[in-house]
């Protein structure tokens, strides 16, 4: 139910919305989410103001845990304000819109919400879907819990992973001791902001990730930090190292020594800095020699005033005319 005021509307065919509203909505990659605001919207501007969720799905024939999590969404943008939500389960609640909604604020993350028994229908009406559960369960070697199901379903529909690739993920992962869906989960989050999308770009990432943890293990064990796990700050040097400055492990080495010299400590913000230097002399042009200019055994002032007497005839020399 729309709890806001009931409004008589405009005055002309039409419905005002928020311009922060399309941004927000459109920005979500979700055409559902707008859907049901516009829809919600609309409703509202008619003073139609006791529907409920299930009839939005209705009317819209989407499944109402799409309603629910559109009005959640909407909610983490300012959008509307939810009002006695119980659970995802209980699927009805009372939603305010909001109008003065600021086109910067400090947004919460949101997470869509799932039913078990939505996800199964998903699953079954999709062969990818289903062969992926699947696969992955074989992978883990384990039967997989409700919660693992709804995990992994995030990764496909929020994290917008294919199928595919989240097998290539899983398979990646749990053969470095990484079994958790948690943390799986958090590698997926990863992965979508990455932009890895298909199998050929999953096959690139993990061959870059894994050069870069071969690099970060020769770092370590250069700086004596084997037994220890790097910050994030330290991380975000080495990968600058790698991938930015091109720094072979001669020249990390050579800063750690000019760092333990100067320091006697051990301090990446210092190495930094005298890669750094190091690459930017490097790179610089080297200065051009200015050569001499090598002495003709040729006189060639002589050579051309004797070149005109003979021509003229001057010097004893006669035309022959």
């Amino acid at each position: 139910m729309i709890i806001n005021p009931i409004s008589l509307g405009p005055d002309n065919d039409y419905i005002r919305v928020p311009e922060a509203a399309c941004d927000k909505l459109i920005q979500s990659g979700k055409s559902v989410y707008l859907s049901v605001y516009m829809f919600a919207l609309s409703q509202f501007y008619k003073g139609k103001a006791d529907i409920t969720n299930g009839f939005i799905a209705d009317a819209l024939h989407i499944n109402i845990i799409d309603v629910v999590n559109a009005f959640l969404y909407c909610s983490s943008q300012g959008l509307v304000k939810i009002h006695n939500f119980l659970s995802v389960e209980d699927a009805e609640f009372d939603v305010e819109l909001c109008f003065d909604v600021k086109s910067k604020v400090n947004l919460s993350d949101f997470k869509p919400q799932y039913k078990t028994g939505e996800i199964s229908k998903r699953i079954a009406a999709d062969g990818k879907l289903s062969q992926m559960y699947k696969i992955v369960s074989t992978i883990l070697g384990k039967n997989l819990s409700s919660a693992d199901i709804e995990v992994l379903y995030s990764m496909h529909d929020y994290y917008r992973l294919p199928p595919e690739v989240i097998v290539v993920m899983t398979e990646y992962f749990s053969g470095r001791g990484i079994t958790t869906m948690r943390k799986l989960e958090k590698e997926a989050q990863k992965w979508s902001e990455a932009g890895v999308d298909t199998v050929a770009k999953a096959k690139r990432h993990i061959k870059k990730r894994e050069e870069f943890l071969s690099y970060a293990g020769t770092v370590k064990r250069i700086v004596g930090a084997i037994e220890r796990k790097l910050t994030t700050k330290e991380l975000e040097f080495i990968g600058r190292w790698q991938q930015e400055l091109k720094a072979t492990p001669e020249a990390v080495k050579e800063a750690y020594e000019i760092t333990i010299n100067n320091t006697g400590k051990l301090s990446f913000n210092y190495m930094n800095k005298v890669i750094e230097a190091r690459i930017n002399e490097k790179s610089k042009p080297a200065p051009v020699k200015k050569e001499t200019a090598k002495k003709s055994r040729y006189d060639f002032s002589q050579l051309e005033k004797k070149a005109f007497m003979k021509v003229t005839g001057e010097g004893g020399v006669k035309n022959g005319v």
